[in-house]
């Protein structure tokens, strides 16, 4: 895209993505194979684009699958300043002519050196001090980016006044409060659950509890999407309850990278905090009515804004 960077993303989780589509309902074995970025860095940046903002990504980049990604990139107009690790990128093979997105392999990520880490560290570094913005995502298991970079990443940006944006959740979120602040930060109920935070049969109040505990740690505004119920969040000390629109579900995968997207451009744009919750329940609506992952024309955003209901709970 023309112009500066307006936001740094940083993605230590990047991958490359291949996927199998169905042509025709014949059983011929023959499929429309179709190669992308992926994981939470790209999703997001890719959203923030279709939004008007200029992203610019950085993350580790290596051997085949690398070069792929660094030339998919250019072809996604989102521009990426890889760090060239020695060991190759980690990539996914799905197949979804059933309908369903079937996993048939993953290569692993690459294990980062310490010359790597420290590179990608200061990379990051650059372009947040540049933007003045930074969005957090989580890293790939095994890739060797240890809590403490998240830790001292934290720190660093708040001592300078970075403003962060974070979707993340577990050992990576801890570490990250414990060296800083974030501005905002997205996460689904379904990663909470996951890290044992609350069970799936929670109420919203046992849900609200727990964010304020994080608003506590540091998480100064944070958004709980949870899938087709109503996102909660907590901004600016206010609780508010996020309906969005009810659409047919063609693939849910992504949906949750769209929100932050529409999330970061809606904070850069200093938004009120209703508008902001609806342009992005309306991302993440508009996401699972297409095959991409976190794709959604800002048209179709923008009108879907509409749809959503906002409740104000009140003061927490």
């Amino acid at each position: 895209m023309a112009g500066e960077p307006t936001v740094c993303v940083f993605a230590p989780g990047l991958l490359l993505t291949v996927t199998v589509e169905q042509i025709d309902a014949s059983d011929d074995g023959v499929g429309d194979i179709h190669l992308h970025p992926g994981g939470q860095g790209f999703w997001i940046a890719r959203m923030l684009s279709q939004l008007g903002e200029r992203p610019v990504v950085c993350g580790p980049a290596g051997g085949e699958a690398g070069r792929a990604l660094r030339a998919l990139m250019t072809d996604w107009e989102v521009e990426f300043r890889p760090i060239v690790v020695e060991g190759p990128s980690a990539a996914r093979i799905h197949d979804r002519r059933s309908g369903q997105r079937a996993e048939l392999a993953r290569a692993l990520p690459p294990a980062l050196d310490r010359h790597e880490v420290d590179d990608l560290f200061g990379s990051v570094l650059e372009l947040a001090l540049a933007t003045r913005t930074c969005v957090v995502t989580g890293r790939l298991a095994g890739n060797g980016i240890g809590d403490e970079v998240f830790t001292r990443l934290g720190r660093d940006l708040a001592a300078s006044g970075v403003r962060t944006v974070g979707d993340l959740h577990g050992p990576e979120l801890s570490a990250w409060l414990d060296g800083g602040p974030l501005d905002l930060l997205k996460v689904s109920d379904e990663d909470l659950i996951a890290d044992g935070v609350f069970d799936e049969n929670c109420s919203e109040e046992a849900i609200a509890c727990e964010i304020l505990k994080l608003v506590d740690r540091g998480a100064h505004s944070v958004v709980v999407s949870r899938g087709d119920k109503p996102t909660l969040a907590v901004v600016a000390g206010l609780l508010y309850r996020a309906h969005p629109p009810v659409l047919s579900v063609v693939d849910s995968s992504g949906a949750g990278d769209s929100m932050t997207g529409a999330l970061t451009a809606a904070f850069l744009a200093k938004v009120e905090p209703a508008d902001m919750l609806r342009l992005a329940c309306a991302a993440g609506s508009a996401n699972v009515t297409r095959h991409g992952l976190a794709t959604g024309s800002a048209g179709l955003v923008h009108q879907l804004a509409h749809e959503v209901v906002i409740e104000e709970v009140g003061a927490v």
